[in-house]
């Protein structure tokens, strides 16, 4: 695994940026000594964020075999969704379809 200063980032993203799409490796950057950041292939990423949904939903299998009430706006957050963004999509929907 390749790292560099946020220095060295900065100075060759691009060329960073190439090299993490064409070896799939992922780079550490550090700020200070200390590693701050992961730049990853959007393969990699995509796979991460796979593992989360499929974790996210075992969990909430999980909580409905054992009879155990998740609101809503909870499950949303825990997935990462604002719920006021889902009730303004639902609102937006309600309000094309009335007309």
């Amino acid at each position: 695994m390749v790292t560099m200063t946020l220095r060295e980032f900065r100075d060759g993203a691009g060329r960073v940026l190439e090299a993490v799409e064409r070896t799939h490796e992922p780079v550490i950057i550090t700020k200070y000594e200390r590693p701050v950041a992961v730049l990853i292939g959007i393969d990699e990423w995509e796979e991460l964020e796979a593992f989360r949904d499929r974790k996210d939903s075992a969990a909430i299998a999980r909580s409905r075999a054992e009879g155990e009430f998740v609101p809503l706006a909870a499950a949303l957050e825990s997935l990462g969704v604002d719920p006021r963004e889902v009730e303004a999509l639902l609102a937006d929907r309600a309000s094309s379809e009335a007309a």
